[in-house]
């Protein structure tokens, strides 16, 4: 028969032994003190999970974790918890931007830019981002050694072969001929890395190779067909995680991307594609090519046609998430409307088409069902007043596609969240027990006006209050 015996006469013993020899006695070591709660008190609460705001609510926050969140009377302030009073203002979910790209180098260094951005980021509330093409390790090294920053989860680009191997291709213009580089090229110099699969590889070789580069998902970019879309997102799914491309992957259309079982799909100007047979679109290699092809076909009314509808109800049907990125594009509009001096080019009968054609597109997809995921194709790199922002998409996303505010707000905190996907996806979003604490408490009312996201009292991510002066001031610096 087992015995079991108290530990309590040998710690005794012990500590006798110790005063008799002038030592300390021997203590049982001190259980760690819990880490104090915060509570926030008072604010109107919009957790985010569907439910109707709760006004004069207590949220509660211990670690990094959301401990309890709802009306007074379901959530007890523990007597030493840290009290925020909040009367009067509004707390939301951390916002989710689900399409950036960070990684810019110059010279092999990210100078102070990334960080500069993040924190920019971090004070207008967004929390989370994921990164839709860049170095994964590269980024995520460079991430972790910042004080204050969002979370940064990141994606795999993978490309066909013709990506990395075109030649150097003629593209005639107003200002003569210019001499492109294959895509590739272009994007290692700036420090990114795809992978390239042809077909006969194997998949499950670049699963593995974007996991230990730390990436959490792939995205695939560009010369790819519908055998290889399906091929690496069956090995992705096999090894958990989600898989998204494109608005098409040319060859490979959207369609055929959401039968292959694909997540997600980014770029509404890339419905255009539905437009082209198979052995066209296998034709169009070069840049460009695609930028001409489309800017023949993207009208307003082609966003009607029932190649396009049939393949957003696909999306519908099959849960395949969207993203439209139409801020970015909206940007590329204004730049060329403030160039002083106008010299036609194809590039900007593209990039015109594009949004034309892209805002009637995304206002069908919102029209049929489609789950929509609030990323602003954001990019760390240029003057701040020409990057696309997640404000600017929510506030699109309202005004040109007749979304609600809350409509917009969930396409930026719970859809968002289901679209990153995977275990990431699962702890933030909403503001339920158990979940990130990741928070914006703001002045004003998001669900009267989408803009009053703009005023920011303060973020909290991981249980750690950051104000936007701080951020923004360099004192969150490392």
């Amino acid at each position: 028969m087992a015995s079991t015996l108290s530990t309590a006469p040998v710690l005794a013993t012990l500590g006798l032994l110790a005063a008799a020899c002038g030592g300390s006695p021997v203590r049982p070591p001190e259980p760690k003190p819990l880490p104090t709660s915060i509570a926030i008190v008072g604010a109107t609460l919009w957790d985010g999970t569907g439910r109707a705001p709760v006004p004069n609510a207590v949220t509660l926050v211990r670690g990094d974790r959301i401990l309890c969140a709802g009306a007074a009377g379901e959530c007890p302030v523990p007597r030493n918890a840290r009290i925020l009073q909040a009367k009067g203002q509004y707390l939301i979910p951390g916002l989710i931007d689900s399409h950036v790209h960070l990684l810019f180098l110059t010279r092999g260094s990210a100078g102070e830019v990334l960080g500069r951005d993040l924190r920019d980021l971090l004070a207008q509330g967004v929390t989370t981002v994921r990164d839709m093409g860049t170095d994964p390790a590269a980024l995520l090294a460079r991430v972790r050694a910042l004080q204050a920053s969002p979370r940064v989860y990141a994606m795999q680009l993978v490309a066909g072969r013709r990506f990395f191997f075109n030649g150097y291709q003629a593209t005639h213009t107003a200002r003569g001929t210019i001499y492109r580089q294959p895509p590739a090229i272009a994007m290692q110099q700036l420090g990114w890395r795809p992978l390239q699969f042809d077909p006969g590889d194997d998949p499950e070789a670049i699963v593995a190779q974007a996991r230990e580069a730390g990436a959490m998902g792939l995205k695939l970019y560009a010369q790819l067909d519908s055998v290889s879309v399906r091929l690496l997102t069956e090995a992705a799914h096999r090894a958990g995680m989600p898989v998204w491309g494109h608005a098409w992957v040319q060859p490979a259309s959207v369609m055929e991307q959401a039968r292959a079982g694909q997540d997600g799909v980014v770029h509404a100007a890339g419905l255009a594609g539905e437009m082209f047979t198979v052995e066209d679109r296998d034709t169009l290699v070069r840049d460009g090519d695609l930028q001409t092809a489309t800017a023949e076909v993207a009208t307003v009314g082609a966003a009607h046609d029932p190649r396009i509808l049939a393949a957003l109800d696909t999306l519908a049907r099959r849960g395949v998430t969207f993203e439209p990125t139409l801020d970015a594009v909206r940007h590329s509009v204004a730049s060329y409307n403030a160039k002083l001096r106008h010299i036609p080019s194809i590039q900007e009968e593209y990039v015109r088409s594009a949004s034309r054609f892209g805002m009637e597109v995304a206002r069908e997809a919102v029209k049929r069902g489609v789950r929509i995921s609030a990323g602003s194709d954001h990019i760390s790199y240029g003057a701040v007043a020409d990057r696309a922002t997640l404000f600017g998409e929510l506030q699109l996303l309202v005004d040109s596609l007749d979304m609600s505010p809350t409509a917009a707000l969930l396409a930026a905190t719970r859809d968002a969240a289901r679209a990153i996907g995977g275990d990431p996806g699962r702890q933030i979003g909403t503001i339920q027990k158990g979940r990130y604490a990741d928070l914006v408490l703001l002045s004003r009312n998001p669900l009267e006006s989408i803009g009053n996201l703009e005023q920011v009292e303060l973020v909290m991510i991981g249980g750690r209050i950051w104000r936007p002066g701080q951020l923004r001031s360099g004192i969150a610096m490392r």
